[in-house]
């Protein structure tokens, strides 16, 4: 039997979705900003892995 004595990881906190039926109109306003940032971010790391992929299929044509 093995002991794994590494530190397991947190969980990450679900973040999204948030329940707003209580929220007030800024609180809904901040969320909608984090939420506006993270798909900023998500679409950003699809551009990069598009461009690397489209580097790789050219360079495996060529």
């Amino acid at each position: 039997m093995f002991i794994d004595d590494a530190p397991k990881k947190p969980r990450p906190e679900q973040i999204f979705p948030r329940d707003i039926s209580e929220a007030s109109v800024g609180a809904m306003q901040e969320y909608l900003a984090e939420l506006d940032a993270e798909i900023a971010r998500v679409k950003r790391e699809i551009d990069k892995r598009g461009g690397a992929k489209a580097k790789a299929e050219a360079f495996f044509k060529g």
